[in-house]
């Protein structure tokens, strides 16, 4: 299995992607969706476009879909602030990264999952038994995606910080390479890739995100694409439409998991773990959501990841909150 597989670079380079939305600039009286190309970044291990295509969901829709897809989400958060790209689904810890360095950008969705896939993974044989055995230790983790807070935050519970350990900042795939190899005595990461390395080499959870931190996911969106009335409305549209989907895929479990693995090229039974623990529901934008992204970045304030304090709040959007919700 060629885990690399799920790491395919960015179709389309910030420079060349256009800006957020002033090429869609709204007409003066009714909006015009035909006009507008709706522009998505992706990641091959979220699919979104395969998803949206296999519902049937973009079928019909009234505007143009843009997909272009990266590795992670932290370099959504920066596409998506540099008007590359109008909209992005990520983990609940690269847009507060994205908040912490003023990234031009605004939370307008959310979505929660178990958040047991998102977990922190010894080898099969490894002598560590729980969090606290990884100190001294490194761990390999993708910097600034949900797999650090989660790492973060078991740390803090386990009355340790990110000083005790030595964290070893890598893309999923070079991290699976490091355990495997045994470079690293850890990995943090999320699902599928948390379900391959289960399948694959017998790698054991020691810790998951249901027990620190949130399963929440969310979706992004650029500042100026926000701007404009047309791609605003296109926008709403499509979280309506990814929420259909999303049932789609909860209802089809067998068909859906069955195409993901054809699409990345990992197990079935990798694919229907992951699909069976991670499909990702949308639910309100609330109060509580944003407070449990708060804690994340207070978190990350005191372990002085951050230079300053970041107020989640002043980054959220919630014109969208009864849409795919």
């Amino acid at each position: 299995m060629k885990i690399a597989s799920l790491l395919i670079a960015a179709t389309l380079l910030l420079t060349a992607c256009g800006g957020g939305g002033s090429e869609n600039a709204a007409p003066e009286g009714p909006v015009d969706l035909s006009t507008v190309t709706l522009k998505v970044g992706d990641q091959r291990a979220i699919s979104i476009e395969v998803l949206m295509k296999a519902s049937g969901q973009l079928a019909d829709a009234p505007y143009k879909v843009e997909f272009s897809t990266f590795t992670a989400g932290p370099p959504l958060v920066e596409a998506a602030s540099a008007g590359g790209i109008h909209l992005a689904q990520v983990g609940n810890t690269p847009g507060v990264f994205g908040a912490a360095a003023g990234a031009d950008i605004k939370f307008v969705g959310a979505l929660e999952a178990t958040g047991k896939g998102d977990a922190i993974l010894v080898a099969k044989e490894s002598p560590v038994a729980g969090v606290a055995d990884l100190k001294g230790k490194k761990v390999a983790v993708t910097k600034g995606s949900s797999a650090n807070a989660n790492l973060l935050l078991h740390l803090k519970k386990a009355g340790l910080g990110l000083s005790d350990i030595e964290p070893v900042y890598v893309a999923p795939a070079d991290g699976y390479a490091a355990l495997t190899r045994g470079e690293v005595d850890a990995w943090a990461v999320w699902d599928p890739y948390t379900a391959i390395a289960e399948q694959e080499v017998g790698a054991r959870i020691i810790a998951a995100a249901d027990t620190a931190g949130n399963g929440y996911n969310f979706w992004v969106a650029s500042a100026g694409a926000l701007d404009d009335p047309a791609v605003s409305e296109a926008i709403a549209d499509f979280l309506d439409r990814y929420a259909v989907a999303t049932k789609w895929s909860a209802d089809n479990l067998d068909r859906w998991s069955a195409d993901y693995a054809k699409l990345t090229e990992i197990s079935p039974e990798a694919s229907k773990i992951t699909w069976t623990r991670s499909i990702k529901h949308p639910v309100p934008l609330s109060d509580d959501v944003v407070a449990s992204e708060q804690q994340i970045a207070d978190a990350f304030t005191e372990a002085k990841e951050f230079p300053g304090s970041v107020e989640i709040a002043d980054f959220v959007d919630d014109r969208f909150q009864g849409e795919g919700s």
